[in-house]
């Protein structure tokens, strides 16, 4: 069996979960998501697209990665350095409850914000004073994972094209010739924020995921037909 190396791209399918309680962090499967009560609406459960070595997974587990082969799976158990770190006791903060107030905050244990730039868990709310901790809520944690490599990706334009899903875009056609993407949403696509956020990060991703790439050439379609309006 062939082992995966950097820049091999991925489908892996995976269940993680606390080495001490067992309770499951994170799932690509729907069931188990809704078993363990995390399940997300928004969120789109299936195998995950992986570059190795491009920091899509945390260390150990990307490590872990360049043992396996195609089908194989393991369960990987990863010490808080290859995981999420240790707790960092300077992360956590206490704020006055002022501030919050003057952002329109109410703030409540449990609540997750954007603290300057860091998403921060408030953990406490006394004495109008705020405890928010900073540190990534698996931070500490001892992880195990259930890992299983599901499919390597060989052309080009399956590699593109599971890029485009993990950014949630959806293109009508792509081709590339001579380093040149092409890449065509139809005016089905909704044009929102969203979707440019999406579309400058696929854009910028791209050149470090696919170094052949050399241009990207984005053609968008809108519908200006005027729509009918009911009395």
């Amino acid at each position: 069996m062939d082992k995966l190396k950097d820049g091999d791209f991925v489908k892996v399918s995976y269940t993680s979960r606390s080495a001490v309680t067992g309770k499951v962090f994170d799932t690509t499967f729907g069931d188990k998501a809704k078993e363990a009560g995390v399940f997300d609406e928004k969120r789109k459960y299936a195998p995950a697209l992986v570059v190795i070595g491009k920091g899509y997974l945390v260390k150990g587990l990307d490590a872990s990665l360049r043992d396996m082969g195609v089908g194989e799976q393991k369960s990987i158990e990863l010490s808080p350095e290859d995981a999420f770190g240790n707790r960092n006791p300077n992360l956590v903060r206490i704020l006055p409850l002022s501030e919050f107030k003057k952002r329109d905050i109410d703030p409540f244990p449990g609540l997750v914000l954007d603290l300057d730039g860091t998403k921060g868990t408030v953990k406490s709310v006394s004495g109008g004073r705020v405890m928010v901790d900073l540190n990534h809520p698996l931070a500490g944690e001892k992880l195990i994972y259930d890992l299983k490599v599901e499919e390597k990706l060989a052309d080009d334009n399956s590699k593109i094209g599971a890029i485009l899903d993990t950014f949630n875009l959806k293109a009508d056609s792509l081709k590339l010739e001579e380093g040149v993407l092409s890449i065509t949403f139809s005016a089905s696509v909704n044009k929102d924020v969203d979707f440019l956020i999406n579309k400058s990060t696929f854009a910028n991703s791209l050149h470090d995921l696919l170094g052949g790439i050399k241009k990207l050439s984005i053609t968008e379609e809108y519908s200006l037909e005027e729509k009918e309006h009911k009395a």
